[in-house]
């Protein structure tokens, strides 16, 4: 297993980046924005985390693992590498956002040290064409969720 940046030569892994967020269109707009990193497991592009960075802190725009990788802790290392990176950036603070209806989501960030902070009601019913369900759950709200880096 390795994790390398995204570059030009290597394909856009939309099977990945589309379990994290169902619109394609959505993904484009923030994908050549972002510092891409690709986890790869025997050839295989199979996980992802999208970063963009601001002066103040970096987000994560985009964090997925493929069905047949997860469960083998390639999200925790994905994550710990967004935070090792924006650390080396001297960034302070990690922001991540999900959906209400994440409830794996939430549970993952909370025990990896991030808190909510913020809910944006109706983010999802606004900017997204498509009812998103996951656990039965209509995703309405946005969730978001901070790390402060120098604390942990």
């Amino acid at each position: 297993m390795k994790i390398k940046k995204w570059t030009e030569c290597d394909i856009i892994p939309y099977e990945v980046l589309l379990l994290a967020d169902p619109d394609q269109e959505e993904v484009n707009r923030y994908f050549f924005q972002s510092d891409v990193f690709l986890l790869i497991e025997s050839e295989c592009i199979c996980g992802v985390v999208c970063i963009q960075n601001k002066e103040d802190c970096s987000e994560i725009i985009n964090i997925a693992v493929l069905p047949a990788y997860q469960n083998k802790n390639y999200g925790k290392k994905l994550l710990q590498y967004a935070i090792t990176y924006a650390s080396e950036l001297n960034q302070s603070t990690l922001l991540v956002k999900t959906a209400n209806s994440s409830i794996q989501a939430l549970a993952f960030y909370q025990k990896a040290g991030f808190r909510m902070v913020e809910i944006i009601p109706n983010y999802f019913t606004q900017h997204y064409s498509e009812p998103i369900f996951e656990n039965g759950i209509l995703a309405q709200d946005q969730i978001v969720l901070k790390f402060l880096i120098n604390e942990n």
